[in-house]
């Protein structure tokens, strides 16, 4: 299965001119679930090596990556010849909230700042309760879907009627 850091360009991201992403996956979060969902389609616990290996990944960065997950309590290591990594829970009961926050800061900013932190004036003075009605709707849809979710492809199309489309 190719990588998506390996895409090819036509896949590539396209952007209008000095256009930016408003939702930014970091290679972070997208590593670390998708170790979880390694984790979750493997028959026993599997190695750093062989996780880094199976999904294409930089094995030291990804140890960085499994420490962070271990110590948020979503996988477990053991020593030795028949050891490596597994999950601490069942994949169904762990969503992708719980996989994305120990791995970032913060779920959403405003030009680096923390929303609550937002202050703006005249007719925009209540664009911070909008920014943060928007990072609610986020972490709910994270709290939706589980690790068991994205291995099976059961997942929640978007909602109606807000012209989200798939990827081509």
């Amino acid at each position: 299965m190719a990588s998506p850091d390996r895409a090819d360009p036509t896949a590539r991201r396209r952007r209008s001119s000095g256009g930016t992403t408003v939702v930014s996956i970091s290679a972070k979060v997208d590593y670390g679930v998708r170790v979880l969902c390694a984790l979750a389609d493997a028959d026993g616990a599997m190695t750093a090596v062989q996780l880094a290996s199976s999904q294409g990944l930089p094995h030291k960065y990804l140890e960085a990556i499994l420490n962070d997950l271990r110590r948020a309590a979503l996988v477990t290591s053991t020593r030795g010849t028949h050891g490596g990594y597994r999950l601490a829970r069942p994949a169904s009961e762990i969503s992708l909230a719980d996989a994305v926050r120990p791995l970032v800061d913060s779920l959403a900013e405003v030009r680096g700042y923390e929303i609550g932190r937002t202050r703006y004036d005249g007719p925009a003075e209540n664009l911070g309760t909008a920014w943060t009605v928007v990072s609610t709707a986020l972490e709910s849809s994270l709290d939706q879907v589980t690790i068991a979710d994205v291995v099976s492809g059961d997942l929640p199309g978007p909602p109606t009627g807000t012209g989200a489309h798939p990827v081509p």
